[in-house]
């Protein structure tokens, strides 16, 4: 068994990054420790030797645990440093090539993991396409297998393992997940198959087959298969559920939002119309509805949907996405709290742009006050109305991560109407390529 070390396939892209120069430490102080003379004894019971074997068991599961955090760093901290955090993800690879993991071993610590931490799930798929070995293919899958719905309670896990499997240098890994798409009575493999088959590579029938599965999960990566394929290219998906009924409001946003991307504006007019059953459905997603696609004559309306939803850090990223003027007194009085200010504050600087030099209550305030009068309310995107240039404008803040830069590209792609192929999770590479080409549809 052997471990591609730091895979070639994995390498590419990442400039070689010299390592930092460091200053010597500071002279130690002298304790006088060497003047005291005495007697010190180790207890027999407490001085009992540790194997070889498990020192080593103890040296992979602690670069285990540190691959992992690198994966969250990959995959939700700022994307511009994704080249030096890749970076020290593939020297934990050369590491556990070295001090010989095996698929088993990766397959107990995975079998462990907490998959709604995030890149956690990326991270272990990337690593198992890293294990050159025997049946690591069936140890890979028999993991996802073991997995029910409640390991993923909104479809990021299954985004980032789709994602990672595409980053992986293993084709024969990439192949494998394919055929998965016929496991219907295994919503988490069928899911995933779905995510990671390129646009109209999945026969009708297959599709349809998919497409009367009920489970939400599968619901969600059905609708998200046919917003990325071109219309010449579809195939009809006969039992489609309504975004309405699918279980679970993650789920029914993520549903609403594919169709969304396509045009299809009726969850947005559900929201408007203040429907009970869609309002029920999305819960506190019904903001980043509006947010996706709602324009300056929805403040009411968003006004009234905060209100009767308690504050979280995602709905605070909803309203300061929404940018309208009705919802700045909510989160001025958020960022007088001690647990959601640092919430408030970044919404505020989505909607205003980076105005104020500390974020206080009464920084924002005038802030806000000295904003140009406008004849009508309009959507704000740091500072500017809202418009495919002050999105993208907005979207090169350097603390975004991945997820925040990909949330916003869906307000440029709903307006569009069409699919866009972007690389979103390329291997050590920030998302400036990537906005690039947001860049270019949005002209």
């Amino acid at each position: 068994m052997t471990v591609r070390k730091a895979s070639a396939g994995l390498q590419r892209g990442i400039p070689a990054a010299p390592l930092a120069g460091r200053d010597p430490p500071p002279a130690e102080r002298d304790l006088g420790a060497l003047d005291w003379q005495g007697e010190v004894r180790l207890d027999a019971g407490r001085a009992a030797g540790l194997s070889a074997a498990l020192w080593q068991q103890h040296v992979r599961t602690g670069l285990l645990e540190r691959a992992v955090a690198l994966g969250a760093d990959h995959r939700a901290g700022p994307h511009l440093e994704r080249p030096e955090v890749a970076r020290r993800l593939l020297t934990h690879i050369d590491a556990l090539a070295e001090a010989g993991l095996t698929p088993a071993e990766l397959a107990a610590f995975a079998g462990e993991a907490d998959l709604e931490h995030p890149g956690a799930a990326w991270a272990l798929a990337v690593l198992f396409g890293c294990l050159e070995a025997a049946g690591v293919e069936d140890a890979f899958e028999g993991w996802l297998a073991s997995l029910d719905g409640s390991a993923f309670p909104t479809y990021g896990g299954v985004l980032e393992i789709a994602e990672a499997i595409a980053t992986q240098p293993s084709a024969d890994l990439r192949e494998r997940a394919r055929r998965w798409a016929a496991r219907v009575e295994q919503p988490v493999l069928a899911g995933i198959a779905l995510e990671a088959t390129p646009p109209g590579e999945l026969p009708g029938e297959a599709l349809a087959a998919l497409a009367r599965v009920r489970s939400p999960l599968v619901q969600a990566a059905v609708e998200r298969y046919l917003a990325r394929t071109p219309p010449d290219a579809a195939h009809p998906a006969p039992g489609r559920a309504s975004w309405i009924d699918v279980a679970g409001p993650a789920f029914a946003y993520e549903v609403a939002r594919a169709r969304m991307l396509l045009r299809d504006l009726e969850p947005l007019d559900r929201v408007r119309r203040m429907d009970p059953r869609a309002l029920a459905a999305l819960g506190p997603h019904a903001l980043d509805v509006i947010a996706l696609a709602g324009d300056a004559g929805d403040g009411e309306l968003a006004r009234d949907l905060a209100a009767g939803l308690p504050s979280t850090p995602g709905s605070l990223d909803a309203m300061g996405r929404i940018g309208l003027p009705s919802l700045f007194p909510r989160l001025l009085a958020e960022l007088g709290s001690d647990e959601l200010d640092e919430d408030a504050h970044g919404a505020l600087v989505t909607a205003l742009g980076d105005r104020v030099a500390a974020p206080t209550v009464a920084a924002w305030e005038a802030a806000i006050a000295a904003l140009p009068a406008a004849a009508e309310p309009a959507r704000l995107r740091g500072g500017e109305p809202h418009s495919p240039r002050s999105v993208l404008a907005e979207m090169r803040r350097p603390d975004l991560w991945a997820g925040a830069v990909r949330v916003r590209a869906d307000e440029l792609l709903a307006r569009a109407g069409r699919p866009a192929r972007v690389a979103w999770d390329a291997f050590g590479a920030t998302l400036e390529g990537a906005l690039s080409d947001l860049a270019r549809l949005a002209r």
